[in-house]
């Protein structure tokens, strides 16, 4: 919550589709207004899926080839 709002502090700009998912372009149908609170919301939540994205990438990137970890005798 918003304790003492300042100008500007009311309502921020949106990506529909988000930047990471190929939504960069500014359009107006990609683009929506959203409360500041909403938006920090649904920016902690993008950024949560974004690690679990990565993670999952590096996991099957590496996680398959286990042989570097074997001791080479």
């Amino acid at each position: 919550m918003i304790r003492n709002p300042k100008e500007g502090h009311f309502w921020q700009v949106d990506h529909i589709k988000p930047v990471y998912k190929g939504g960069g372009q500014c359009t107006l149908n990609n683009l929506q207004t959203l409360c500041t609170v909403c938006h920090k919301e649904k920016t902690a939540k993008q950024a949560k899926e974004r690690s679990q994205m990565r993670r999952q990438s590096l996991a099957s990137k590496h996680g398959s080839d286990i042989t570097r970890f074997l001791v080479k005798k």
